[in-house]
């Protein structure tokens, strides 16, 4: 399944690893699972995330983090929990100057890239299938690698809760809590604390709300300048379609909020009725079922009506 792919690791001296922008836990467990297990296999690796949510800081070795790649030519990217290279948190320039790329995915619909690639929609994380990476390296999954695919797991699954979370993925957990994982931190940092001024986004979330089709779809926008004001950044304002969907009579939840870059994000959650992925590839995103999102382009009330419209019919 791997070999292709632990031949690349093995022949390879300088690596670097990498998620898409924004991460969330998956992305971050995913990465810095791998980069512990290269590190035990002797590898000068380096994790690159320019930027992250605070939430993650208490996660091992995430500060170890660095922004960019500094090194002009380098041996070995690995790609982790992106189906498409333009939403790596490097530069083109950066992914280019790899002598090989190894892409490791669990999304439905992908743009695959790199010399190997490993994508199974299956699967309900990548974090999911970094353990079968590292354990086809050989490496001994240690309380750290543990931790961040425990952390990644429980993330991308929704506390275990999603649909696509197998007997498998409860298997690899209970494994994974084996080793010492501290559970019980992790849901509580990563679930049940937060920021004040994250709860005063919710607030602000919840009185921008308009709902359509007599709840069923529930809609909200955050300017980037609302966000600023609060302290928060781009990382931090994530989250709050989940918050939403949460509502009674539910079935789609859309938030959008604006970004730094001056684009606007549009993320959308739903309770599994239609395939929201369908719906984000056609206004040039992705995503999973539940769980999916794309850059919107124009004008806001303008596209919004065409989201609902959409988001309606499906219904």
């Amino acid at each position: 399944m791997f070999e292709e792919a632990v031949k690349i690791v093995n022949d390879s001296k300088s690596i670097y690893v990498v998620a898409h922008v924004n991460p969330d836990g998956d992305a971050i467990g995913s990465t810095f699972a791998t980069y512990f297990a290269l590190k035990k296999l002797g590898k000068e690796v380096y994790v690159v995330m320019p930027s992250y949510s605070s939430r993650f800081e208490f996660l091992p070795g995430v500060k170890d983090s660095i922004d960019k790649i500094e090194k002009k030519n380098y041996d070995l990217l690995i790609a982790l929990d992106s189906s498409d290279y333009t939403r790596l948190a490097v530069s083109e320039e950066e992914y280019k100057n790899a002598k090989k790329v190894i892409m490791i995915d669990h999304h439905k619909i992908s743009r695959p890239y790199g010399d190997f690639r490993y994508i199974d929609d299956k699967k309900a994380s990548a974090s999911e299938i970094a353990y079968l990476f590292i354990k086809a390296l050989g490496v001994e999954i240690d309380k750290d690698i543990a931790t961040m695919l425990y952390a990644g797991i429980m993330s991308d699954t929704g506390c275990f809760s999603y649909a696509d979370t197998s007997p498998d993925t409860l298997r690899i957990a209970a494994e994974l809590m084996e080793k010492g994982v501290n559970f019980v931190e992790i849901c509580q940092r990563l679930n049940d604390t937060m920021k004040e001024e994250k709860l005063k986004l919710i607030a602000k979330a919840v009185d921008n709300m308009e709902t359509y089709m007599d709840g069923k779809i529930r809609y909200t926008y955050i300017s980037y300048e609302d966000i600023v004001k609060l302290g928060l950044n781009d990382e931090e304002s994530e989250g709050m379609a989940n918050y939403l969907r949460a509502v009674d009579g539910t079935e789609v939840a859309i938030y959008v909020r604006g970004k730094s870059d001056g684009t606007l994000k549009v993320s959308m959650r739903s309770r599994g009725n239609i395939d929201l992925s369908k719906i984000a590839i056609a206004f040039g995103g992705g995503g999973h079922p539940q769980a999916a999102g794309y850059t919107m382009n124009g004008d806001i009330e303008v596209e919004k009506d065409k989201l609902i419209k959409v988001v309606g019919e499906m219904l």
